[in-house]
Protein backbone atom coordinates (compact mmCIF):
# COMPACT_ATOMS: atom_id res chain seq x y z
CA UNK A 1 0.00 0.00 0.00
CA UNK A 2 3.15 2.08 0.96
CA UNK A 3 6.36 2.56 -0.17
CA UNK A 4 8.89 5.28 1.25
CA UNK A 5 8.54 8.86 -0.14
CA UNK A 6 4.83 8.56 -0.09
CA UNK A 7 2.88 11.31 0.46
CA UNK A 8 -0.71 10.66 1.65
CA UNK A 9 -3.76 12.40 1.73
CA UNK A 10 -6.19 11.01 4.64
CA UNK A 11 -9.85 11.04 3.82
CA UNK A 12 -11.29 12.31 7.59
CA UNK A 13 -14.78 12.81 8.79
CA UNK A 14 -13.87 13.13 12.10
CA UNK A 15 -16.24 9.91 12.79
CA UNK A 16 -14.18 6.81 15.07
CA UNK A 17 -13.38 5.02 11.70
CA UNK A 18 -11.27 7.85 10.07
CA UNK A 19 -9.67 9.39 13.01
CA UNK A 20 -8.04 5.99 13.87
CA UNK A 21 -6.83 5.95 10.70
CA UNK A 22 -5.43 9.15 10.81
CA UNK A 23 -3.89 8.51 14.38
CA UNK A 24 -2.18 5.14 13.05
CA UNK A 25 -1.11 6.54 9.61
CA UNK A 26 0.39 9.38 12.14
CA UNK A 27 2.31 6.76 14.60
CA UNK A 28 3.92 5.03 11.02
CA UNK A 29 4.99 8.05 9.25
CA UNK A 30 8.48 8.09 10.60
CA UNK A 31 9.32 4.59 9.70
CA UNK A 32 7.46 4.42 7.14
CA UNK A 33 8.83 7.96 5.34
CA UNK A 34 5.60 9.22 4.53
CA UNK A 35 4.15 12.37 4.42
CA UNK A 36 0.57 13.30 5.56
CA UNK A 37 -2.51 15.53 4.76
CA UNK A 38 -5.90 16.18 5.80
CA UNK A 39 -8.87 15.91 3.15
CA UNK A 40 -12.82 16.92 4.75
CA UNK A 41 -15.29 17.50 2.18
CA UNK A 42 -18.40 19.21 3.76
CA UNK A 43 -21.23 17.41 1.87
CA UNK A 44 -24.04 20.54 3.28
CA UNK A 45 -26.51 17.90 3.78
CA UNK A 46 -26.47 18.53 7.65
CA UNK A 47 -26.95 21.70 7.98
CA UNK A 48 -24.93 23.22 11.54
CA UNK A 49 -23.96 19.65 12.11
CA UNK A 50 -21.93 19.49 8.71
CA UNK A 51 -20.22 22.70 9.49
CA UNK A 52 -19.02 21.47 13.48
CA UNK A 53 -17.51 18.47 11.76
CA UNK A 54 -15.95 20.55 9.62
CA UNK A 55 -14.27 22.37 12.21
CA UNK A 56 -13.45 19.67 14.24
CA UNK A 57 -11.39 18.09 11.86
CA UNK A 58 -9.68 21.80 11.00
CA UNK A 59 -8.82 21.81 14.99
CA UNK A 60 -7.48 18.56 14.74
CA UNK A 61 -5.28 19.21 12.24
CA UNK A 62 -3.64 22.02 14.01
CA UNK A 63 -3.16 20.40 16.58
CA UNK A 64 -1.14 17.73 15.16
CA UNK A 65 0.18 20.45 12.64
CA UNK A 66 -0.66 18.19 9.47
CA UNK A 67 -2.27 20.44 6.68
CA UNK A 68 -6.16 20.23 6.48
CA UNK A 69 -7.27 20.34 3.11
CA UNK A 70 -11.51 21.34 3.15
CA UNK A 71 -14.16 22.32 0.74
CA UNK A 72 -17.84 22.32 0.59
CA UNK A 73 -20.20 20.34 -2.22
CA UNK A 74 -23.69 21.20 -2.57
CA UNK A 75 -24.27 16.95 -2.88
CA UNK A 76 -28.28 17.41 -3.47
CA UNK A 77 -27.48 20.03 -6.50
CA UNK A 78 -25.51 17.09 -8.20
CA UNK A 79 -27.83 14.71 -7.19
CA UNK A 80 -30.41 16.65 -8.87
CA UNK A 81 -28.77 17.52 -12.21
CA UNK A 82 -27.53 14.19 -12.32
CA UNK A 83 -30.26 12.35 -11.57
CA UNK A 84 -28.49 9.99 -9.20
CA UNK A 85 -29.15 8.33 -5.77
CA UNK A 86 -28.11 10.52 -2.89
CA UNK A 87 -25.30 7.94 -1.94
CA UNK A 88 -23.92 7.74 -5.59
CA UNK A 89 -24.13 11.77 -5.73
CA UNK A 90 -22.03 11.81 -2.50
CA UNK A 91 -19.77 9.29 -3.74
CA UNK A 92 -18.48 11.02 -7.05
CA UNK A 93 -18.59 14.35 -5.71
CA UNK A 94 -16.12 13.20 -2.69
CA UNK A 95 -13.94 11.59 -4.88
CA UNK A 96 -13.79 14.57 -7.25
CA UNK A 97 -12.74 16.58 -4.61
CA UNK A 98 -10.18 13.99 -3.39
CA UNK A 99 -8.88 14.08 -6.60
CA UNK A 100 -8.34 17.32 -7.16
CA UNK A 101 -6.88 18.15 -3.97
CA UNK A 102 -4.56 15.51 -4.54
CA UNK A 103 -3.22 16.77 -7.97
CA UNK A 104 -3.05 20.43 -6.49
CA UNK A 105 -1.06 19.59 -3.36
CA UNK A 106 1.24 16.77 -4.81
CA UNK A 107 -0.32 13.78 -3.03
CA UNK A 108 0.29 10.17 -4.23
CA UNK A 109 -1.66 8.28 -2.37
CA UNK A 110 -5.70 8.49 -0.72
CA UNK A 111 -6.14 6.59 2.01
CA UNK A 112 -9.69 5.61 3.34
CA UNK A 113 -10.66 4.40 6.69
CA UNK A 114 -13.07 1.76 5.10
CA UNK A 115 -12.92 -1.52 7.75
CA UNK A 116 -14.18 -5.26 7.39
CA UNK A 117 -17.83 -4.45 8.24
CA UNK A 118 -18.10 -1.86 5.76
CA UNK A 119 -17.14 -4.35 3.44
CA UNK A 120 -19.45 -6.99 4.78
CA UNK A 121 -22.55 -4.32 4.61
CA UNK A 122 -21.20 -3.88 0.91
CA UNK A 123 -21.75 -7.32 0.10
CA UNK A 124 -24.99 -7.68 1.61
CA UNK A 125 -25.97 -4.83 -0.12
CA UNK A 126 -25.07 -6.09 -3.49
CA UNK A 127 -26.41 -9.95 -2.84
CA UNK A 128 -30.19 -8.30 -2.09
CA UNK A 129 -29.90 -6.59 -5.46
CA UNK A 130 -29.51 -9.72 -7.47
CA UNK A 131 -25.06 -9.39 -7.84
CA UNK A 132 -22.70 -11.31 -10.08
CA UNK A 133 -18.96 -11.99 -9.09
CA UNK A 134 -18.30 -8.38 -9.12
CA UNK A 135 -20.20 -6.99 -6.55
CA UNK A 136 -19.28 -10.04 -4.19
CA UNK A 137 -15.77 -9.13 -4.30
CA UNK A 138 -16.67 -5.73 -2.65
CA UNK A 139 -14.42 -3.17 -1.30
CA UNK A 140 -10.63 -3.49 -3.08
CA UNK A 141 -8.12 -2.85 -0.24
CA UNK A 142 -6.08 -1.04 -3.02
CA UNK A 143 -7.51 0.22 -6.43
CA UNK A 144 -5.37 1.87 -9.15
CA UNK A 145 -2.16 1.99 -7.07
CA UNK A 146 -3.37 5.10 -5.65
CA UNK A 147 -6.66 4.42 -3.30
CA UNK A 148 -5.96 2.69 -0.46
CA UNK A 149 -7.61 1.32 2.74
CA UNK A 150 -5.38 0.44 5.64
CA UNK A 151 -7.95 -0.83 7.86
CA UNK A 152 -10.33 -3.18 5.53
CA UNK A 153 -9.82 -5.97 7.08
CA UNK A 154 -10.07 -4.64 10.98
CA UNK A 155 -13.36 -5.03 12.96
CA UNK A 156 -15.38 -1.97 13.64
CA UNK A 157 -15.27 -3.09 17.41
CA UNK A 158 -11.34 -2.80 16.94
CA UNK A 159 -11.65 0.32 16.31
CA UNK A 160 -13.99 1.55 18.49
CA UNK A 161 -11.21 -0.08 21.08
CA UNK A 162 -8.55 1.64 19.96
CA UNK A 163 -9.79 5.28 19.78
CA UNK A 164 -11.78 5.00 23.48
CA UNK A 165 -8.26 3.35 24.70
CA UNK A 166 -6.07 6.07 23.11
CA UNK A 167 -8.56 9.33 23.92
CA UNK A 168 -8.85 10.13 20.47
CA UNK A 169 -11.44 12.71 20.19
CA UNK A 170 -14.05 12.54 17.14
CA UNK A 171 -17.70 13.32 16.04
CA UNK A 172 -20.44 11.04 15.39
CA UNK A 173 -22.90 11.45 12.10
CA UNK A 174 -26.45 10.62 13.73
CA UNK A 175 -27.55 10.00 9.91
CA UNK A 176 -25.47 6.61 10.24
CA UNK A 177 -28.73 5.95 12.65
CA UNK A 178 -31.43 6.71 10.42
CA UNK A 179 -32.85 3.23 9.19
CA UNK A 180 -34.51 5.08 6.23
CA UNK A 181 -31.32 4.32 4.86
CA UNK A 182 -30.34 0.42 3.41
CA UNK A 183 -26.76 0.55 4.78
CA UNK A 184 -28.13 1.18 7.93
CA UNK A 185 -30.30 -1.50 8.58
CA UNK A 186 -28.28 -3.96 7.09
CA UNK A 187 -25.71 -2.41 9.37
CA UNK A 188 -28.32 -2.14 12.69
CA UNK A 189 -30.49 -4.97 11.98
CA UNK A 190 -29.59 -7.81 8.72
CA UNK A 191 -25.69 -8.02 10.07
CA UNK A 192 -26.78 -8.70 13.80
CA UNK A 193 -29.65 -10.81 13.01
CA UNK A 194 -27.41 -12.70 11.09
CA UNK A 195 -24.30 -12.95 13.62
CA UNK A 196 -26.65 -14.17 16.64
CA UNK A 197 -29.15 -16.40 14.74
CA UNK A 198 -27.05 -18.15 12.10
CA UNK A 199 -23.79 -17.60 12.14
CA UNK A 200 -21.49 -15.31 14.86
CA UNK A 201 -18.65 -14.95 12.48
CA UNK A 202 -20.56 -13.59 9.19
CA UNK A 203 -18.49 -11.00 8.66
CA UNK A 204 -15.26 -12.39 8.57
CA UNK A 205 -16.77 -14.99 6.28
CA UNK A 206 -18.12 -12.30 3.66
CA UNK A 207 -14.76 -10.80 3.43
CA UNK A 208 -12.80 -13.92 2.79
CA UNK A 209 -15.59 -14.67 0.56
CA UNK A 210 -14.59 -11.09 -1.43
CA UNK A 211 -10.91 -11.75 -0.90
CA UNK A 212 -11.37 -14.98 -3.33
CA UNK A 213 -14.14 -13.41 -5.98
CA UNK A 214 -11.30 -10.32 -6.30
CA UNK A 215 -8.97 -12.58 -7.15
CA UNK A 216 -10.86 -14.92 -9.36
CA UNK A 217 -12.18 -12.00 -11.15
CA UNK A 218 -9.15 -10.80 -11.75
CA UNK A 219 -8.07 -14.00 -13.25
CA UNK A 220 -11.03 -14.48 -15.44
CA UNK A 221 -11.43 -10.67 -16.78
CA UNK A 222 -7.99 -11.45 -18.68
CA UNK A 223 -9.82 -14.41 -20.25
CA UNK A 224 -13.23 -12.69 -21.05
CA UNK A 225 -10.97 -9.77 -22.50
CA UNK A 226 -9.28 -12.37 -24.98
CA UNK A 227 -12.96 -13.98 -26.27
CA UNK A 228 -14.49 -10.30 -26.68
CA UNK A 229 -11.71 -9.49 -28.68
CA UNK A 230 -11.75 -12.75 -31.34
CA UNK A 231 -16.27 -12.30 -31.04
CA UNK A 232 -16.12 -8.79 -32.23
CA UNK A 233 -17.44 -8.57 -35.64
CA UNK A 234 -17.20 -4.59 -35.92
CA UNK A 235 -16.99 -1.62 -33.73
CA UNK A 236 -18.21 1.70 -34.58
CA UNK A 237 -19.35 4.63 -32.57
CA UNK A 238 -22.52 3.39 -30.83
CA UNK A 239 -22.45 0.08 -32.51
CA UNK A 240 -21.44 -3.29 -31.51
CA UNK A 241 -21.33 -6.11 -33.63
CA UNK A 242 -21.08 -9.30 -32.08
CA UNK A 243 -20.47 -13.04 -34.12
CA UNK A 244 -23.58 -15.32 -33.10
CA UNK A 245 -21.49 -18.39 -33.94
CA UNK A 246 -19.17 -17.49 -31.57
CA UNK A 247 -21.63 -16.98 -28.97
CA UNK A 248 -23.81 -20.07 -29.65
CA UNK A 249 -20.21 -22.55 -29.16
CA UNK A 250 -19.95 -20.50 -25.75
CA UNK A 251 -19.98 -22.21 -22.29
CA UNK A 252 -23.64 -19.87 -20.89
CA UNK A 253 -21.36 -18.00 -18.16
CA UNK A 254 -18.76 -17.00 -20.55
CA UNK A 255 -21.43 -16.08 -23.23
CA UNK A 256 -23.39 -13.95 -20.45
CA UNK A 257 -19.99 -12.24 -19.60
CA UNK A 258 -18.88 -11.39 -22.94
CA UNK A 259 -22.74 -9.37 -23.30
CA UNK A 260 -22.21 -7.79 -20.53
CA UNK A 261 -18.77 -5.99 -21.22
CA UNK A 262 -20.08 -5.51 -24.49
CA UNK A 263 -22.67 -3.55 -22.99
CA UNK A 264 -20.27 -1.82 -20.91
CA UNK A 265 -18.13 -0.82 -24.07
CA UNK A 266 -21.24 0.44 -25.43
CA UNK A 267 -22.40 2.61 -23.19
CA UNK A 268 -20.04 2.92 -20.42
CA UNK A 269 -21.88 1.51 -17.72
CA UNK A 270 -24.22 -1.32 -16.92
CA UNK A 271 -26.84 1.08 -14.69
CA UNK A 272 -30.30 -0.72 -14.60
CA UNK A 273 -29.09 -3.70 -16.50
CA UNK A 274 -29.44 -6.47 -15.14
CA UNK A 275 -29.49 -10.54 -15.41
CA UNK A 276 -32.74 -10.99 -17.33
CA UNK A 277 -31.70 -8.28 -19.86
CA UNK A 278 -28.36 -10.10 -20.74
CA UNK A 279 -30.98 -13.02 -21.03
CA UNK A 280 -33.23 -11.57 -23.37
CA UNK A 281 -30.18 -10.37 -25.57
CA UNK A 282 -28.57 -13.90 -25.77
CA UNK A 283 -32.58 -15.42 -26.68
CA UNK A 284 -31.67 -14.08 -29.99
CA UNK A 285 -29.17 -16.86 -30.38
CA UNK A 286 -31.78 -19.34 -31.19
CA UNK A 287 -33.11 -20.54 -33.97
CA UNK A 288 -35.64 -18.51 -35.92
CA UNK A 289 -34.82 -15.53 -34.85
CA UNK A 290 -33.19 -13.75 -37.47
CA UNK A 291 -34.39 -10.41 -38.09
CA UNK A 292 -35.82 -9.89 -34.21
CA UNK A 293 -34.94 -7.63 -31.74
CA UNK A 294 -35.19 -6.53 -27.97
CA UNK A 295 -34.92 -3.24 -26.87
CA UNK A 296 -33.11 -2.86 -23.10
CA UNK A 297 -32.93 0.22 -20.84
CA UNK A 298 -31.19 3.23 -21.74
CA UNK A 299 -32.27 3.26 -25.31
CA UNK A 300 -30.01 -0.40 -26.41
CA UNK A 301 -31.87 -2.17 -29.06
CA UNK A 302 -30.09 -5.58 -29.77
CA UNK A 303 -31.17 -7.62 -32.89
CA UNK A 304 -30.57 -10.76 -34.69
CA UNK A 305 -28.78 -10.01 -38.52
CA UNK A 306 -27.79 -13.18 -40.24
CA UNK A 307 -24.62 -14.45 -37.92
CA UNK A 308 -24.49 -11.10 -36.07
CA UNK A 309 -25.86 -9.67 -32.95
CA UNK A 310 -25.53 -6.27 -33.25
CA UNK A 311 -26.03 -3.62 -30.38
CA UNK A 312 -26.83 -0.48 -30.79
CA UNK A 313 -27.82 2.93 -29.02
CA UNK A 314 -31.19 3.66 -30.66
CA UNK A 315 -30.99 7.21 -31.77
CA UNK A 316 -33.34 9.47 -30.34
CA UNK A 317 -36.47 11.77 -31.81
CA UNK A 318 -36.44 14.52 -33.34
CA UNK A 319 -36.13 17.88 -30.83
CA UNK A 320 -39.14 19.87 -30.12
CA UNK A 321 -39.53 23.47 -31.44
CA UNK A 322 -40.22 24.98 -27.80
CA UNK A 323 -36.91 22.87 -26.63
CA UNK A 324 -34.66 24.20 -29.35
CA UNK A 325 -35.98 27.75 -28.18
CA UNK A 326 -34.35 27.16 -25.13
CA UNK A 327 -30.73 27.68 -25.28
CA UNK A 328 -29.00 28.66 -22.45
CA UNK A 329 -26.76 31.78 -22.77
CA UNK A 330 -23.60 30.99 -23.87
CA UNK A 331 -20.42 31.07 -21.68
CA UNK A 332 -18.07 32.61 -23.32
CA UNK A 333 -15.15 30.90 -25.03
CA UNK A 334 -11.32 31.45 -22.61
CA UNK A 335 -8.27 31.41 -23.82
CA UNK A 336 -5.55 29.84 -22.67
CA UNK A 337 -1.94 31.37 -23.77
CA UNK A 338 1.40 29.53 -24.36
CA UNK A 339 3.27 28.50 -22.92
CA UNK A 340 0.10 26.49 -20.86
CA UNK A 341 0.13 27.63 -17.32
CA UNK A 342 -0.21 25.08 -14.76
CA UNK A 343 -3.49 25.62 -13.82
CA UNK A 344 -6.54 27.86 -14.85
CA UNK A 345 -10.48 28.20 -13.22
CA UNK A 346 -13.38 29.63 -15.37
CA UNK A 347 -15.43 30.53 -13.13
CA UNK A 348 -18.40 30.97 -15.56
CA UNK A 349 -18.27 27.25 -16.03
CA UNK A 350 -17.39 26.20 -12.74
CA UNK A 351 -14.71 23.96 -14.07
CA UNK A 352 -10.66 23.90 -14.05
CA UNK A 353 -8.12 22.67 -16.07
CA UNK A 354 -4.20 21.25 -15.08
CA UNK A 355 -1.44 20.92 -17.63
CA UNK A 356 1.87 19.46 -17.56
CA UNK A 357 4.00 17.25 -19.93
CA UNK A 358 6.07 13.84 -19.70
CA UNK A 359 7.23 11.42 -21.61
CA UNK A 360 4.94 8.77 -23.61
CA UNK A 361 7.31 6.28 -21.52
CA UNK A 362 5.93 7.39 -18.34
CA UNK A 363 2.04 7.30 -19.09
CA UNK A 364 -0.44 4.74 -16.91
CA UNK A 365 -1.82 1.98 -18.78
CA UNK A 366 -4.67 2.86 -20.97
CA UNK A 367 -7.10 1.33 -18.66
CA UNK A 368 -6.30 3.26 -15.87
CA UNK A 369 -6.91 6.40 -17.14
CA UNK A 370 -9.62 8.24 -15.48
CA UNK A 371 -11.87 10.38 -18.13
CA UNK A 372 -11.26 13.40 -16.46
CA UNK A 373 -7.76 13.28 -17.58
CA UNK A 374 -6.79 13.56 -21.66
CA UNK A 375 -3.10 12.77 -23.10
CA UNK A 376 -2.31 14.46 -26.29
CA UNK A 377 0.67 14.46 -28.78
CA UNK A 378 2.48 17.84 -28.14
CA UNK A 379 3.61 17.87 -31.66
CA UNK A 380 0.35 18.02 -33.24
CA UNK A 381 -1.01 20.12 -31.45
CA UNK A 382 -1.86 24.34 -32.59
CA UNK A 383 -1.60 26.62 -29.50
CA UNK A 384 -3.00 28.64 -27.52
CA UNK A 385 -5.87 26.46 -26.41
CA UNK A 386 -9.87 27.42 -25.92
CA UNK A 387 -12.07 26.40 -23.17
CA UNK A 388 -16.05 27.00 -24.22
CA UNK A 389 -18.93 25.44 -24.24
CA UNK A 390 -20.06 22.91 -27.16
CA UNK A 391 -22.55 24.37 -30.09
CA UNK A 392 -24.89 23.13 -32.21
CA UNK A 393 -22.81 22.10 -35.65
CA UNK A 394 -19.79 21.42 -33.38
CA UNK A 395 -17.53 18.45 -35.25
CA UNK A 396 -14.66 16.12 -34.07
CA UNK A 397 -13.27 12.96 -34.93
CA UNK A 398 -14.17 10.99 -31.28
CA UNK A 399 -10.41 8.56 -30.69
CA UNK A 400 -10.61 5.17 -32.58
CA UNK A 401 -14.04 5.86 -34.44
CA UNK A 402 -12.50 6.58 -37.94
CA UNK A 403 -14.15 9.32 -39.12
CA UNK A 404 -15.21 12.92 -38.46
CA UNK A 405 -19.08 13.63 -36.73
CA UNK A 406 -20.78 16.05 -34.96
CA UNK A 407 -21.15 16.33 -31.10
CA UNK A 408 -25.19 16.16 -31.57
CA UNK A 409 -24.52 12.14 -33.03
CA UNK A 410 -21.70 11.21 -30.21
CA UNK A 411 -24.16 12.69 -27.72
CA UNK A 412 -26.68 10.65 -29.26
CA UNK A 413 -24.73 7.31 -29.54
CA UNK A 414 -23.59 7.48 -26.00
CA UNK A 415 -27.02 8.43 -24.22
CA UNK A 416 -25.69 11.89 -22.84
CA UNK A 417 -28.72 13.59 -21.21
CA UNK A 418 -30.36 16.42 -23.07
CA UNK A 419 -30.06 18.74 -20.52
CA UNK A 420 -26.11 18.57 -20.28
CA UNK A 421 -25.26 18.65 -23.91
CA UNK A 422 -25.16 22.54 -23.83
CA UNK A 423 -23.48 22.80 -21.51
CA UNK A 424 -20.80 20.37 -22.38
CA UNK A 425 -16.73 21.97 -22.34
CA UNK A 426 -14.86 21.75 -25.40
CA UNK A 427 -11.32 21.97 -25.13
CA UNK A 428 -9.51 23.38 -28.82
CA UNK A 429 -6.44 24.18 -30.36
CA UNK A 430 -6.31 26.99 -33.44
CA UNK A 431 -7.87 24.01 -35.82
CA UNK A 432 -9.86 21.92 -34.34
CA UNK A 433 -11.87 20.64 -30.83
CA UNK A 434 -9.58 18.27 -29.11
CA UNK A 435 -11.07 16.87 -26.09
CA UNK A 436 -15.22 16.25 -25.38
CA UNK A 437 -14.05 16.60 -22.07
CA UNK A 438 -14.83 14.05 -20.09
CA UNK A 439 -15.90 11.87 -22.85
CA UNK A 440 -13.23 11.21 -25.79
CA UNK A 441 -10.48 13.21 -27.52
CA UNK A 442 -10.07 13.60 -30.75
CA UNK A 443 -8.10 11.49 -32.98
CA UNK A 444 -5.94 13.42 -34.56
CA UNK A 445 -4.18 14.77 -31.34
CA UNK A 446 -3.46 10.92 -29.71
CA UNK A 447 -0.37 9.72 -28.71
CA UNK A 448 1.39 7.49 -30.93
CA UNK A 449 4.49 5.32 -31.34
CA UNK A 450 6.21 8.25 -32.68
CA UNK A 451 5.14 10.99 -30.14
CA UNK A 452 8.19 12.60 -28.11
CA UNK A 453 6.81 14.65 -25.82
CA UNK A 454 2.73 14.12 -23.76
CA UNK A 455 0.58 16.87 -23.03
CA UNK A 456 -1.44 15.77 -19.98
CA UNK A 457 -4.59 17.50 -19.25
CA UNK A 458 -7.04 17.38 -16.23
CA UNK A 459 -10.60 18.21 -15.38
CA UNK A 460 -11.89 19.25 -11.96
CA UNK A 461 -14.99 20.77 -11.17
CA UNK A 462 -14.69 23.42 -8.84
CA UNK A 463 -16.24 24.11 -5.45
CA UNK A 464 -20.17 23.68 -5.98
CA UNK A 465 -21.06 25.99 -2.63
Amino acid sequence: MLAPGDRVLVGVSGGPDSMALLHLLLRLAPGLDIGLGIAHLNHCLRGASADRDARFVRQAAATLNIACHTGRAQVIKVKRKLRLSLEEAGRRVRYAFFSKTMADAGYNKLALGHHSDDNAEQILMAILRGTGPRGLSGIAPVRRDRIIRPMIHVRRSQIEDFVRKAGIACVRDASNEDLRFVRNRIRHRLLPLLAAEYNPRIADHLNRMAEVMREEAAWTDGLVAAEYQRAMVARSAGVITISAGALKTMHPALARRLVRDALQDLTGTLRRITFAHVQAALRLLADGCDGKECHLPGGIRTRRTGDHIVLQVAAEGRRGAAERRVEEERVPATRIPAPLPERVEIQAMGIGFRFFSCLPDQLPPWGDVDRNRAHFDLARLSLPLTVRPAVPGDRFTPLGAGGSQKLKKFFIDHRIPRQERSGTPVLADQQRIIWLVGQRMDDHVKVTASTSKVLVVEFFLLDTR
